[in-house]
């Protein structure tokens, strides 16, 4: 026979186990499904944030195309991913009209001309594959309500590549990088 105390805790045991479980389950299903369509381009982009012992994972980005002003919003592989793609963009001239980086709780958004310039303008062609590249954001002891962005590495991850190339079939074919020119630093309030 269970004490009251052997009793609490199995009941804490199960509870924690069942908690655990449909955690996993929720990330397991709210992965990304990655599909290629038409003659659509794919393009992706990466992000880690820290600050003031906080953390963050992903960024989301706002693509509008000049010509036809359609808005294109890229989404996180995974709940707990640094990497966002946009899938089935169509062929044209686009610009990054907003970006919106996590950090903890916090959400950081730049929606100023800051964010077209420091992107620049993107030509999408059809049937291609994009990377913006991996960049870190950082909020510094101080600066109360400012987030510094900046690219860190222009080279394709290969958790990107895995989970493209096996749900497209695009296989052949290397990413076009389109990541700033120079090191610059874009400043998010």
């Amino acid at each position: 026979m269970l004490r009251p105390n052997q009793c609490e805790m199995k009941k804490r045991l199960l509870t924690s186990v069942f908690t655990i479980g449909v955690f996993l389950l929720m990330v397991t299903c709210a992965t990304i499904k990655i599909a290629k369509q038409s003659d659509g381009s794919i393009l992706a982009i990466s992000a880690k944030s820290s600050g003031i012992g906080l953390k963050g994972l992903g960024i989301e980005l706002t693509l509008v195309n000049i010509d036809t002003q359609e808005n294109f919003v890229s989404k996180s592989l995974s709940p707990l991913s640094p990497h966002s793609i946009i899938q089935n963009i169509s062929p044209g001239t686009y610009y990054v009209r907003q970006i919106k980086v996590p950090l903890g709780n916090i959400t950081y958004t730049n929606r100023s001309d800051s964010v077209r310039s420091f992107f620049g303008q993107l030509i999408i062609e059809s049937n291609s594959k994009y990377y913006l590249g991996s960049y870190t954001g950082t909020r510094k002891v101080g600066d109360k309500n400012a987030f510094f962005l900046k690219l860190s590495d222009q080279s394709v991850p290969k958790d990107i590549r895995a989970r493209i190339n096996i749900n497209t079939g695009w296989e052949n074919g290397d990413y076009i990088k389109l990541c700033p020119a120079d090191n610059k630093e874009l400043i998010i309030y």
